[in-house]
């Protein structure tokens, strides 16, 4: 079995057998190397090149004027008086928003295009516990807490402070669901005050109210039927 042949440039990829490839060379060594030197290339290169040479207005970003008698584009004249020279420099400093000054030392380049200004988003702003838009909120007392109606679960949180609403939402969550909630809650209101126990008061909360729940379950459980 005979070896594979290699790019005699970068040793990886196997020859093309191309139009114009020469022998040996691989497709991507041919463009990269070989097919930026073609002559078509070189005489672009060195059109442009010679261009930018006689042109001395190329690279020249300040404002220009037409001359009629020299039938070319001239520097605008800030001393000369020309209307025409005065017109050319204010549409010039209006477009970049700075005035020209001919003697500056620093190189005329054009300046960048102004950013225009976003328009304000249309849509409704997400929920900060669920992520979902919605299009009604409830917000406890002292600002703390705003969520989505769905997230509030019926909760009166403009007539809760937001401890006790966080509160009020733990307690709602099942055991089996309530770290995962508390996680996503703290991650999600960090402005709220965890150090004064919130996630222990909805923990009793939940035992108080279970705790009732299976009494009265009892009780009802228990009473004799007086049919």
């Amino acid at each position: 079995m005979t070896r594979q042949r290699r790019c005699r440039i970068c040793h990886e990829r196997p020859p093309w057998h191309g139009k114009n490839c020469p022998p040996g060379i691989c497709k991507r060594c041919y463009h990269r190397e070989i097919w930026v030197d073609r002559p078509a290339a070189r005489r672009e290169r060195l059109r442009a090149e010679h261009a930018a040479s006689t042109d001395p207005l190329a690279d020249f970003a300040g404002p220009l004027v037409y001359d009629g008698y020299l039938d070319a584009f001239r520097p605008a004249d800030l001393f000369s008086g020309d209307p025409l020279d005065l017109e050319a420099i204010a549409v010039w400093e209006k477009e970049n928003g700075v005035p020209w000054d001919p003697d500056s030392e620093e190189p005329l380049t054009a300046a960048p295009a102004r950013r225009t200004p976003r328009s304000p988003p249309t849509e409704h702003p997400r929920c900060r516990l669920c992520r979902k838009v919605r299009h009604h909120y409830a917000e406890s007392a002292d600002g703390l807490l705003r969520v989505c109606l769905d997230c509030a679960a019926g909760l009166p949180l403009a007539q809760l402070t937001g401890a006790d609403a966080a509160a009020e939402l733990i307690a709602q969550r099942r055991p089996v669901h309530r770290r995962d909630f508390v996680q996503r809650l703290r991650a999600r209101f960090p402005e709220l005050p965890w150090d004064t126990g919130i996630v222990r008061e909805g923990r009793q909360r939940r035992h108080v109210r279970q705790t009732a729940s299976d009494t009265i379950a009892g009780a009802v459980v228990n009473t004799p039927n007086q049919a």
